[in-house]
This record gives C-alpha cells, structure tokens and sequence, in this order.
C-alpha cells in the first residue's frame, strides 16, 4: 500500500476561508497592497483575468510581465481583431 499523498490530504482537510483569508493577510508585504487587492478584487472582470494570467505558461507571464514595466515609459491600448485581443503600446 502506498503513503497517502499530499493531495489526498488536501481533500481530507480542505483550507476554510477563515484559512485562506489569514494566509492573504499574511503575505501582504503593506497596508497599501492589502486595500489595493481588495479594490481590484472587486472590480468586474478581475477574476476571469486573473485565471487567464495564472493559466500562461511562466514564459508567457514574463513577457506580459516585462512588456507591461516597459509599459510605464508609453500608453497602453486594448482593442479586438476579430477573436483575438490586442495589446499594444501606443505614443503619449
């Protein structure tokens, strides 16, 4: 017989949201960062985004990372062609 894994743990004793909302409070390095995820958080649509990011492949996520800091030095601009979306960098 096999050692139980990890994930059968995981079922057995599932995190509770009391859990999950500790663990947040927890990592969030200030006060600011705290308040401002809750601010997006709320917003329409975040979730949905939020599970688009965290499904890229960690070369996808850093070269949306590194496309977006550059992002500081220009505008930004959102637009659909045909089922795709496009970001693009735009002049000021």
């Amino acid at each position: 017989m096999s050692p139980p894994s990890h994930e059968d743990a995981f079922e057995e004793n599932p995190p509770t949201a009391q859990d999950i909302a500790l663990a947040i409070l927890l990592e969030a390095e200030s006060l600011s960062q705290l308040m401002e995820l809750h601010y997006y958080t709320g917003e329409p649509g975040f979730i949905e985004i939020a599970r688009v990011l965290a499904a890229l492949s960690d070369a996808e996520r850093e070269e949306l990372r590194a496309f977006a800091a550059d992002a500081s030095e220009s505008r930004i601009r959102v637009r659909r062609d045909g089922a795709q979306i496009v970001i693009e960098r735009v002049p000021r």
